[in-house]
């Protein structure tokens, strides 16, 4: 308010301006975000999460899961977007001449070691892609499934005889 000593005609004029707040949307090291900024009242603002690889938006501090999402702004506003690491299931199988080891359900980027056992009589001869290393290590980034090869182990058999008898088979 303003008071006046009224001595003679007085013509007023009241000015306004608009409110004007800050949004801040902020984040950990999984990720960026975009939005932030200073804004009249009233505005409708676009605030995105944008994960890194490996990782994904999960929600808003404010519980919010809406990814791009717009706000109205009506007052100062501090959000902070929450990122969790992206996990994959690595499933590796055998047939029945032989057994593996190493499936499970695995972070991005964790390192794992799976392996194929051979049977008694048998021996491992490649993985379903094609690798032949065994045991190997994967970094996982992606479902993965892989199926071990196995082949029936081979054997040369040499049979000779002296001078005094001959031998078949």
């Amino acid at each position: 308010p303003r008071t006046i000593v009224v001595t003679e005609d007085l013509n007023l004029i009241a000015e306004f301006a608009i409110n004007q707040y800050e949004v801040s949307v902020t984040w950990d090291e999984n990720g960026t975000v975009t939005g932030s900024g200073t804004y009249d009242y009233g505005t409708e603002v676009t605030i995105e999460a944008l994960a890194n690889e490996g990782y994904h938006f999960v929600k808003w501090s404010d519980g919010d899961t809406e990814n791009p999402r717009t706000i109205v702004v009506t007052e100062d506003l501090n959000l902070i977007a929450e990122f969790a690491i992206n996990q994959y299931e690595v499933n590796v199988k055998a047939d029945e001449n032989g057994y593996v080891t190493g499936s499970g359900t695995y972070d991005y980027g964790t390192e794992v070691t799976i392996e194929a056992i051979a049977n008694e009589g048998y021996h491992f001869v490649q993985w379903s892609d094609g690798n032949t290393e065994n045991p190997r290590t994967i970094v996982v980034t992606k479902d993965v499934e892989l199926k071990a090869e196995f082949a029936l182990n081979q054997y040369e058999v040499n049979v000779t005889a002296d001078e005094n008898g001959m031998v078949t088979g």
